[in-house]
């Protein structure tokens, strides 16, 4: 049972460590403006995604990136309020004008596997969505463009 629960362990940490994550890069000086979502949590059938490794990018429909969260900026777990302790994450959005829809994917380190994310986002310029207290859903499972 012991080596069962190692060898679990062990080959978990090996598929972490040598996991292909995607190559999305942010482009903070290609657009003129900016929108927050300050909170979200990215729901799988119930289950609160957020592991070190993760990302969550937001896309235009022509599949460029519009913004980028990671482990070191943007996921967080608050220490205080009703999501205490669990990630949520922030990002920042980018565009050149008001009313581009945005598209989310969220890639799950744990699984080496690239997520649609079904809810997209209108962005308005200057917009704080969400926080820590009262975030934003959303949900994995639908096929969105790009």
């Amino acid at each position: 049972m012991k080596k069962n629960i190692f060898l679990t362990l062990v080959f978990s940490t090996f598929g972490i460590l040598f996991a292909d994550p995607p190559t999305w890069e942010d482009n903070p000086g290609g657009y003129e403006f900016v929108s927050t979502i300050a909170g979200v949590l990215v729901m799988n059938d119930g289950v609160q995604l957020g592991d070190p490794g993760d990302m969550l990018a937001a896309f235009d429909d022509a599949g460029d990136i519009r913004g980028l969260a990671d482990e070191e900026l943007g996921l967080l777990y608050p220490p205080f309020g009703p999501y205490e302790g669990t990630p949520v994450w922030e990002i920042t959005l980018r565009s050149n004008v008001e009313g581009d829809i945005l598209h989310f994917k969220y890639y799950d380190a744990s699984e080496d596997d690239v997520l649609d994310i079904a809810e997209s986002h209108a962005f308005v310029i200057n917009e704080v969505v969400g926080d820590v207290m009262e975030p934003v859903t959303f949900n994995v499972g639908s096929e969105n463009p790009p």
